[in-house]
This record gives C-alpha cells, sequence and structure tokens, in this order.
C-alpha cells in the first residue's frame, strides 16, 4: 500500500510539475495523492473513485481552508466529473483536469448518463405488479417490483415474451423457481410481498428485511405521502447508474410537482453519503434542470457536512424525515 502511494505521490507532483512549473507539498487526501500550492491543492484520483470526489474535494477544501482545488483524472471519468464540479455555485473553485499521458488539460462537462429505455414487453407486467401491492419501478434497465422500497420481483424477457422472476436477492429468486415453481405469477408475487410486509413496518424488529434498501424505502414513502414534502404529486425516477446488489446505498429519485405547480425533484439517501450533493444534483440535470431540488434523508442522518454541501446548490435544500425504522429502534 504505501509503495503504491509513493508512486500515485511521485505521480501527482510530475504532472503538477509538467502543467505549471509548480512545487507542492504532498498533504493526506481523500484522493490517491494530494498535495498543496499556498491556497491551491491537487487531487489525484485513481480509476473509479474519481466520480465520487466532488463532495470529498469541497470537504477537503473546507477544512485545509483552499480557495481552488484541481481534480486532476483519467479521461474516462473526467466529463463526468466536471459536469459534477459545475453544480456547485459557492464555495472553493474546482477545475478538473484530464489527465493525458504526462500531461494535464482542462475537462469539458460531458453529458449526463443515458438510461435504456424499456419495452413495452418489459412494462407489460406492470399492472400485474401495482395490483399485487408492489410498485413497478425503471431500475435501469430493467423493471423490477418494489414493496417498501425493497425489490421482491423484476421482469426479464426472453424469445416466449415476458414473466416474473420472483425473490428478494438472486439467491432467493433461484430457490422459488425451484420449490414454488408450480404457483401462478401472481401467488407467488402475493407470497413474497407478505414475507417482507411482516418485517418492512414501522414498529418491526431489526431484521436483514428492514435493514436493506433503505434509501428505496425512504423514496417509498415520499411516493406514497407526497404531502410530507409539500408535494402534490410524484413519481419514481431510474436511477442513474445500475444497480448490481441489495447491499450498499445509492441515492435514488423522484420527480414531483409542488402546489404551485412548480417541478421538484426530491433525492432519497441514507447515512453519510459525501457525494450526496453532486450526485443530487446529477438527478436534478437529467429530470429537470429548472427544478427545484430537495435532497432528503432521515432525521438522524441530517449531517452538517452534508448540508452545508446541498446548501451550495442553486435551489437546493436538505430535507430530513422521519422514517419506519427510526420507530423501530426507538421501542
Amino acid at each position: 500500500m504505501t509503495d503504491r502511494r509513493s508512486l500515485f505521490e511521485a505521480k501527482l507532483r510530475a504532472l503538477v510539475r509538467g502543467h505549471s512549473s509548480q512545487s507542492i507539498d504532498v498533504v493526506e487526501s481523500p484522493g490517491a495523492a494530494g498535495g498543496l500550492d499556498a491556497l491551491h491543492g491537487f487531487l489525484l484520483f485513481d480509476g473509479d473513485t474519481a466520480e465520487a470526489g466532488v463532495g470529498a474535494a469541497l470537504l477537503w477544501a473546507d477544512k485545509l481552508g483552499l480557495e481552488r482545488v484541481s481534480l486532476l483524472v483519467d479521461p474516462p471519468a473526467a466529463g463526468h466529473v466536471a459536469r459534477r464540479a459545475a453544480f456547485f455555485a459557492t464555495g472553493p473553485r474546482l477545475e478538473v483536469l484530464t489527465v493525458d499521458g504526462t500531461a494535464l488539460t482542462p475537462a469539458v462537462p460531458g453529458p449526463a448518463r443515458e438510461v435504456p429505455e424499456l419495452s413495452a414487453a418489459e412494462w407489460s407486467l406492470a399492472g400485474l405488479i401495482n395490483d399485487s401491492g408492489a410498485r413497478a419501478v425503471d431500475d435501469h434497465g430493467r423493471v423490477v417490483a418494489e414493496f417498501a422500497g425493497l425489490e421482491v420481483a423484476r421482469v426479464l424477457v426472453d424469445e416466449n415474451g415476458a414473466w416474473l422472476e420472483v425473490g428478494v436477492g438472486q439467491a432467493d429468486r433461484e430457490l422459488n423457481q425451484l420449490v414454488h415453481r408450480d404457483l401462478d405469477p401472481d401467488a407467488m408475487l402475493r407470497r413474497a410481498i407478505g414475507a417482507v410486509a411482516a418485517h418492512r413496518r414501522a414498529g418491526a424488529p431489526p431484521h436483514p428485511l428492514n435493514r436493506l434498501a433503505r434509501e428505496r424505502w425512504l423514496r417509498s414513502i415520499v411516493l406514497d405521502s407526497p404531502e410530507i414534502l409539500g408535494l402534490t404529486s410524484a413519481e419514481p425516477v431510474a436511477p442513474l447508474r445500475p444497480r448490481d446488489t441489495l447491499l450498499g446505498t445509492r441515492p435514488v429519485a423522484v420527480a414531483a410537482t409542488d402546489s404551485s405547480g412548480q417541478p421538484v425533484v426530491v433525492v432519497c439517501s441514507v447515512g453519510v453519503e459525501v457525494d450526496l450533493a453532486a450526485e443530487a444534483a446529477d438527478y436534478r440535470e437529467r429530470v429537470d434542470p429548472s427544478a427545484r431540488l430537495l435532497v432528503a434523508v432521515p432525521e438522524r442522518d441530517r449531517y452538517p457536512v452534508i448540508d452545508r454541501l446541498v446548501s451550495r446548490l442553486p435551489s437546493a435544500e436538505l430535507v430530513s424525515m422521519a422514517t419506519p425504522w427510526d420507530a423501530a429502534a426507538a421501542e
């Protein structure tokens, strides 16, 4: 690890010296390597960590009192990082530089990531899903059935048409296909919903089924009761990126309208996500750049650092919500 960090630090020094003839002091940073020249900071990111680096860069700048931060990013991610950096209207100046061999060039903000368009066949079972008590949502390239934000089935399409694969997670879906293959899809889906509903409710004791996908559970509350946030309508938005696992947290969004008829984008998350503000702004950019932005988190997850980052976005506000799992923890 030390040797690897030393290589990144040497690379950062060489890139900065070649770009501006500056000599920097290497310091601890949220990137692969970080350096300072007076009130100007430099962050070199490693691979996939770059796209989640804007929030970390802003917090690093706040901690050190920097006026400017240069983010050094490899070409595949530079456009995305530059787009996210441009969302912040106040605070330290962020510039994104593309690492091109031994040279640095200003990165051009790239377009928002495209979301796969779902076919009519993939949506053909939405009615069955919604009638069962679940909600059919676009999960970035596939239709899934969610109950209280937890995936209980997904729609698959083959040469014979669309069909439901029921279960929470891959192992559960495979088990259902073996054990309950004789049940019709509606009965199998309702059975899965019943099992999840017993645990995914206010006051339920801690259980794996009420610990998973809590950001989506929060989104389901907004979708079911938009008036909680002063909204009159709300529809789920497809995720920015595909989700490969039920574990971990990945912010999700809602396209809504407030009581005055104005567009609102709500982004839901849980825990501490240092790049939440940038992720939320990316959702708004894709849905409606003119919309007001609400970043919704559980009451106990409203941290000052997240509040500070959200406040640097135009027409954006961090809001907190009471959650069913907080009610369970309190009993």
